[in-house]
């Protein structure tokens, strides 16, 4: 019984990881709707070491392409474009969310049901890389 409460706990807290100063943390895939052959990726990305990093790239197991994206709204009109790198200096908190930075995940090989993972490996320029398990979940009202 004492198993099955650790296990359900690990379950419910967020996954994060880490390597060299970066952390991942909150990440989030929510679950698309049938057919739908583009959605995201969310999380957090914190530099706690000594030295701007540039993330440059990222790439999703299970997807044909995966892509560094913004969206914005200027006046009426709402757009979404490619980055080509995101800087994160010493202290900085960049944080990836719906209507903002985050990753396009294009053409995934399989449906996605919630409870399933996407790996996505982060590309830093200096050769780093950060690999990152991130929950399938469905959207709730207000998420």
């Amino acid at each position: 019984m004492k198993r099955l409460a650790v296990l359900a706990l690990s379950l419910m807290m967020p996954l994060a990881a880490s390597a060299g100063g970066l952390t991942v943390s909150d990440a989030f895939v929510p679950m698309a709707p049938p057919g739908v052959m583009a959605h995201a990726a969310y999380f957090n990305l914190a530099n706690d070491g000594p030295e701007t990093r540039r993330l440059i790239g990222v790439r999703a197991e299970g997807y044909a392409m995966a892509h560094l994206h913004r969206s914005e709204e200027m006046g009426d009109v709402a757009t979404m474009s490619s980055v080509d790198a995101i800087d994160i200096a010493p202290g900085q908190r960049i944080v990836f969310t719906p209507g903002g930075l985050h990753v396009m995940l294009m053409h995934p090989a399989a449906k996605q049901a919630e409870g399933d993972t996407v790996l996505l490996t982060l590309t830093f320029a200096n050769g780093e890389t950060l690999p990152v398990q991130v929950p399938v979940t469905r959207l709730r009202h207000g998420s």
